[in-house]
């Protein structure tokens, strides 16, 4: 398998085996999309069967797991079962009604492998106390310096815990941009309206896609919109549980790509690793991309 790794490994050998099995398919899905004719349309229709009737197993032993443990986050947990459960329904219907149109199965795809690494990375693994839960700030008020930190240091442990690469939130200012970056724009409701963007330089774009599948890609596709698109509404929705610890209301909206140099909004930090840097930022009121 090129996409799973011992980082993955949340101790329990039951689960991690179906999950060494849900990587599995997912590594045979990526690389059948990624060729002409039928072999795709084959391998993702295999794929949507193999989900609905294998995850409903996986689902049901990793929440007697979590049962067993006294897992106080198991309601939340079935709840993210059951959210991707209805979202594999409903892409099975779209890419039947299309006839497996090949953009809508990489965009599939993109999900898939985004939902995977960050479900397990994420969320499984705090099942078995291999990640700390943070513990509960005092409330405070959020003013817009705050926000943008709740961003940024939700897409460093989001990315870190993806990635398995240190992020770390850098000294320098955001740049203007270039034209061929890959942006991803989220917004915010409650309290604070607003937007949150996330800018992807290309080449750190294509670098995370390929540690997140092992593919080389070509150049900027379906898939790895999908898969950014799935990245910017994790971090955004972790950002959010942060800003709603303070007391502040605050909910998202789902990520809107574009390419393109983007507008210089209130403020922003930018995030490190060796992949590049992301830059995130924010803005009380924006107009959404057209």
């Amino acid at each position: 398998m090129k996409m799973w790794k011992d980082a993955y490994a949340i101790g329990n050998e039951l689960i991690d085996d179906q999950h060494r099995e849900l990587f599995r398919m997912s590594d045979d899905l990526v690389d059948a999309i990624r060729q002409d004719g039928e072999a795709g349309r084959d391998a993702c229709a295999r794929a949507v069967t193999f989900l609905k009737d294998y995850v409903v197993k996986h689902f049901a032993d990793e929440e007697a797991l979590q049962a067993d443990l006294g897992y106080e986050g198991l309601a939340r947990h079935k709840k993210l079962h059951g959210d991707f459960i209805e979202e594999v329904l409903d892409y099975e219907r779209r890419l039947t009604e299309s006839d497996f149109d090949a953009k809508l199965m990489q965009r599939f795809a993109g999900k898939l492998v985004g939902w995977l690494i960050y479900h397990i990375m994420g969320e499984d693994r705090k099942i078995t106390g291999m990640i700390v839960s943070r513990a509960p700030q005092t409330a405070r008020p959020v003013i817009p310096e705050r926000l943008i930190s709740c961003f940024a240091d939700s897409a460093c442990e989001v990315l870190n815990q993806m990635l398995n690469i240190p992020f770390v939130v850098a000294d320098d200012e955001p740049d203007g941009g270039d034209i061929n970056d890959i942006c991803a724009r989220v917004g915010l409701v409650g309290d604070r309206p607003g937007a949150a963007e996330f800018v992807f330089p290309l080449v750190t774009a294509l670098r995370i896609v390929q540690n997140m599948t092992m593919v080389d890609p070509n150049d900027f596709d379906e898939m790895m919109e999908s898969a950014l698109r799935e990245i910017a509404n994790i971090i955004s929705g972790n950002a959010a549980s942060k800003i709603a610890e303070t007391g502040c209301v605050c909910d998202i909206t789902p990520p809107k790509l574009y390419r393109g140099r983007p507008p210089l909004l209130g403020g922003g930090k930018r995030v490190r690793c060796e992949l590049g840097a992301i830059t995130i930022l924010f803005h009380d009121a924006v107009p959404a991309p057209k």
